[in-house]
């Protein structure tokens, strides 16, 4: 619809027949894009808002509802835009207040195309075009009255007995005023203080006007003390007036460092006059000896001869704490191996070792270097000790015997070592001993793989007859090489059918002459 009342043909047509010209507004303009075409069913039914436009029968004179029933209709069977019954309302409304026809339609719509408002203004379907506001209605008043045709507007205005403020900030006002530095409305030649100034409202401009506040000059003031400066600051009980004072400023300060010697700490104090820091020297309580510090409690080096330790009593001369000593107490007996040696430089004899000590269930031996000592308990084992680089060590030496066996002796050749600890003898000849011999194992139709190792016994024994004057008949002593150690071996045998079997042999450890029983001879 174009603003003559004409039907337009096309969205394009009659958006640029309602175009308004205004200089800043730069996104109006001719290039409008084609709009995309509305499909909808052809069987669609109405919706019973797109009927509230029948029932605005005051506004059908000027506006006539059928084109925009119909765009009402269209969008809510649309497939691309659904649910714009509301714009279309809203379209036909706003034309009707155009003409002067308020028209309240949203009322008819059960809240289906309901209204919001800000907290402060209120919904109204048939307002002013032109909002009033607290500066717009000071130049209406001096402006001369003009007539002009009613134009309906619906939208959110302030409630009855209120106006705006500005055409910024959106506040509703009973009464014009100017909005303060905190956003609040100050009343017409209301004055007030903000930031150190005085303010009041214009009551002909309603701007604000603001200028300092006065302060009272203060005294001439000179300081002083050693330290002190003068400085401006904020008055404790105003703020927003200064005040000259005299302040304390370490930084002009002549200041005298002084190095204190060991056993003290400086420490710093104010001046009575000033602010300046004193240093000073006291003492820390320690004991000074050679250039260190000692802490009571703790032992001091003085000298190898005496135990010193720092006590908490201070000398009155020095300041600091006392030394107290006390002879070493020496040691006057060494344990065994070791003698008094008496040392240059020291107060005390040490205790050396010159020996070895050997430990046996009676008591401790003591052997000197070099020397032996057989183990009264077993002639086979001495002791000897040795020293290297002052380390001594007590080595033990266990002479090991050849195998005997008395059995294998000529009788009458056993003899002892002079030491005690192994026999010997002359061995008998051709004696028992155990041989080896490697053979195939044969059992039944088996036969080891390989040949295997088999021991045997063989050699001779003492045997002997002899006339026994005691018994009054012959002595006999036979003995026989026979096995005295052995154990079971396990062997694999491979057979004719090629099966394989485990064959087990004794394998004989050890070999030895067994005495036996002779049998007597029968004369």
């Amino acid at each position: 619809m174009k603003k003559n009342g004409e039907v337009a043909r096309s969205f394009k047509e009659m958006a640029l027949d309602w175009k308004v010209p205004h200089p800043t507004n730069r996104y109006c303009n001719p290039g409008v894009s084609q709009p995309s075409k509305i499909g909808y069913h052809q069987h669609c039914v109405p919706s019973n808002l797109c009927k509230i436009i029948w029932t605005l029968t005051e506004c059908h004179n000027v506006v006539p509802p059928q084109p925009y029933y119909e765009a009402c209709v269209a969008s809510g069977c649309s497939e691309q835009h659904p649910s714009t019954e509301c714009q279309s309302m809203q379209t036909y409304a706003a034309l009707c207040g155009l003409h002067g026809v308020c028209v309240d339609w949203r009322r008819l719509t059960n809240g289906q195309c309901e209204a919001s408002c800000p907290q402060d203004q209120v919904y109204k379907p048939c307002g002013e075009a032109k909002r009033n506001t607290c500066f717009s209605r000071k130049v209406m008043d001096t402006l001369p009255s003009q007539k002009s045709t009613s134009v309906f507007v619906e939208g959110c205005y302030c409630p009855d007995g209120k106006i705006l403020l500005n055409d910024d900030d959106g506040i509703c006002v009973s009464v014009c005023g100017c909005t303060a530095q905190d956003g609040s409305v100050k009343q017409p030649r209301e004055a007030w203080e903000h930031d150190c100034q005085y303010c009041t409202c214009d009551e002909a401009t309603l701007n604000i006007s603001c200028f300092p506040r006065p302060c009272a000059k203060s005294p001439p003031i000179n300081c002083t003390k050693e330290g002190f400066v003068r400085k401006t600051k904020p008055r404790l009980e105003d703020p927003c007036c200064t005040e000259t004072v005299c302040e304390c400023d370490i930084k002009t300060c002549i200041i005298n460092k002084t190095g204190c010697d060991l056993g003290f700490q400086p420490v710093v104090a104010m001046s009575e006059d000033g602010c300046c820091p004193i240093f000073s020297c006291i003492p820390k309580g320690v004991c000074v000896f050679e250039g260190v510090e000692f802490k009571p409690g703790a032992m001091v080096p003085k000298s190898s001869c005496e135990n010193c330790v720092c006590t908490d009593e201070q000398d009155p001369v020095t300041q600091t704490n006392h030394i107290q000593c006390l002879p070493v107490q020496c040691q006057t007996t060494c344990q065994q191996g070791f003698r008094s040696v008496e040392e240059k430089g020291q107060c005390c004899s040490q205790c050396q070792q010159e020996a070895c000590v050997a430990n046996f269930p009676f008591g401790n031996v003591t052997i000197e270097v070099g020397k032996s000592y057989k183990d009264p308990y077993d002639n086979c084992t001495q002791y000897t000790c040795t020293e290297s680089a002052g380390q001594f060590s007590l080595t033990s030496t266990i002479k090991v015997c050849l195998p005997f066996e008395e059995a294998n002796c000529v009788p009458g050749t056993v003899e002892v070592s002079s030491d005690g600890c192994c026999k010997t003898c002359i061995d008998l000849p051709h004696k028992c001993k155990r041989n080896v011999k490697e053979q195939y194992i044969v059992h039944g139709k088996c036969r080891s793989a390989a040949p295997v190792p088999v021991p045997f016994c063989e050699g001779m024994c003492s045997t002997y007859s002899v006339y026994s004057f005691e018994a009054s008949e012959m002595e006999h002593k036979c003995a026989c090489c026979h096995e005295k150690r052995s154990h079971k071996v396990k062997v694999e045998l491979v057979c004719s059918d090629h099966k394989r079997v485990k064959f087990t042999y004794m394998y004989v450890d050890e070999c030895g002459c067994v005495e036996t029983k002779c049998p007597k001879r029968i004369t």
